[in-house]
């Protein structure tokens, strides 16, 4: 799949202007697990100058207390919500002010409706398969208040520079979805950091590059691949998969945060 290069080329200039960086952290929060898989389910937390934005909404809170067991997905569970998290550092769901969704995804999703408040970021191709989607579709449901209006939002299309500054950045990584992205979060300390969203879920796969089966476009999967390989080559970028649990440890235990 061609990509159209240009922004990549002022991102990597924005990154390179390291003087004019705000203040940015980022925190791993517990969306809960696939047990049968033994895969995690991440969200996270990225703070800018004071302001936050929630990168992906894990599972739905009716599964505290209840795992469910979703057929060839197996057994999940959720132990903890968002907004109990949330509240361990003083915050509550009314704070974050920017909802980004890798994709739109049950495991991705779920704890959505707490942030109504939030602008919904989101890949265009994902929000029109969302919006052409039965009424009575989970996603739908979760995502209710921005479908109808209720709440703001805005559709990405390639990638999207969340603040303006390159400190923050949403980049296309289409193939698992259509309207696919992982997240860049650029640390003053730690460095780059690249979240994968779904592109990889596991660390085989990323050691394989191996295309999973339920992937939408296995061409656009492996275009994004050789992208995403390149960014974090380029950045010298910590990989963090979001499925997989021993990458949980490449960033402070919560509440501490990345810096």
């Amino acid at each position: 799949m061609a990509r159209n290069l240009g922004f990549s080329v002022g991102l990597m200039t924005a990154i390179a202007a390291s003087a004019a960086m705000p203040n940015v952290s980022l925190r791993r929060l517990d969306c809960g697990r696939f047990v049968t898989k033994q895969l995690t389910d991440s969200c996270y937390l990225v703070e800018h100058n004071g302001t936050y934005l929630l990168w992906d909404a894990g599972l739905g809170t009716e599964l505290i207390g209840r795992p469910q067991g979703q057929g060839t997905r197996g057994w999940i569970e959720l132990n903890t919500t968002l907004a109990d998290q949330l509240k361990r550092i003083g915050l509550v769901p009314h704070d974050i002010a920017i909802l980004a969704l890798s994709h739109t995804h049950f495991d991705h999703i779920g704890q959505a409706p707490e942030f109504s408040n939030a602008r919904l970021l989101i890949g265009r191709q994902d929000w029109d398969a969302l919006v052409s989607a039965p009424a009575s579709d989970e996603r739908r449901v979760r995502l209710e208040s921005w479908i109808e209006g209720i709440s703001s939002k805005k559709l990405i299309t390639g990638d999207h520079d969340v603040y303006g500054d390159g400190s923050v950045v949403m980049i296309a990584t289409p193939g698992h979805t259509p309207g696919h992205h992982s997240l860049l979060v650029r640390l003053h300390t730690m460095g780059p950091v690249l979240l994968t969203g779904d592109l990889y879920n596991s660390a085989q796969q990323f050691a394989e590059n191996s295309v999973p089966p339920n992937n939408s476009d296995p061409a656009a999967t492996v275009s994004s691949f050789v992208h995403f390989r390149k960014l974090a080559h380029d950045l010298n970028a910590t990989v963090i998969i979001q499925h997989e649990p021993a990458d949980i440890s490449k960033l402070p235990a919560f509440p501490q945060a990345a810096q």
